[in-house]
């Protein structure tokens, strides 16, 4: 299944439980043609929690692909970064809390992308990645068209001095902050779904 935000949105790819039914997408009115959606994507950034069904036999990433296959693609990575207390690494930009991220350069390893724009953003070295946590999607408008973003999240561990953190202000970052994880959910309440989607496969992951 493939979670796609927009804003406080999101559109969910699945395949149909049911092989008689046809792709269909649960819009209320909407003509459900799966070839049509990628034409009329405006429509879906509308409607909240949108459901998109594939055909019985079509894999969820042939109907992922189809439904967004009309807009560009942007690739980033980034960190849910601890510290050797436990602390988590968050930054404030734009009016919320978020991870660090950004977008991969040309012929550049996505790992190190991730590593690199932590770097940038929080002005800290002496990262190493453990894990590779998840993959996130979401969309925005810009320029007249519609983007699509693929994160690719990593876990990391800091080993140096927590004191030396520095908010990249050209990337319009406003604050840099180590939280102890039971104040996690304080800041929480103030971030993208696709943060707190990040969190949730890791915790999932590490008491599994």
């Amino acid at each position: 299944m493939y979670t796609v935000y927009f804003e406080e949105r999101s559109i969910t790819i699945s395949t149909s439980a049911n092989k008689h039914l046809p792709a269909i997408c649960n819009i209320p009115g909407y003509n459900s043609n799966l070839e049509d959606i990628p034409y009329h994507f405006d429509i879906l950034t509308h409607i909240s929690n949108v459901m998109v069904f594939g055909e019985a036999g079509i894999s969820e990433e042939d109907t992922f692909k189809k439904v967004f296959s009309k807009l560009e693609r942007i690739v980033a990575g980034g960190g849910l970064v601890t510290n050797e207390a436990g602390h988590y690494l968050l930054i404030f930009r734009n009016g919320k809390w978020d991870l660090p991220k950004g977008k991969q350069e040309e012929g550049e390893d996505i790992s190190i992308t991730a590593v690199r724009e932590v770097s940038e953003e929080c002005g800290i070295t002496n990262i190493e990645i453990s894990d590779h946590i998840c993959n996130t999607y979401h969309t925005f408008h810009r320029d007249g068209g519609f983007y699509l973003k693929c994160t690719y999240w990593y876990k990391m561990v800091y080993s140096g001095d927590c004191s030396i953190i520095k908010p990249q202000i050209e990337e319009n970052i406003e604050r840099v902050l180590w939280v102890h994880e039971d104040e996690l959910q304080y800041y929480l309440q103030n971030t993208y779904p696709s943060i707190k989607e990040v969190l949730e496969n890791y915790r999932r992951n590490r008491l599994s």
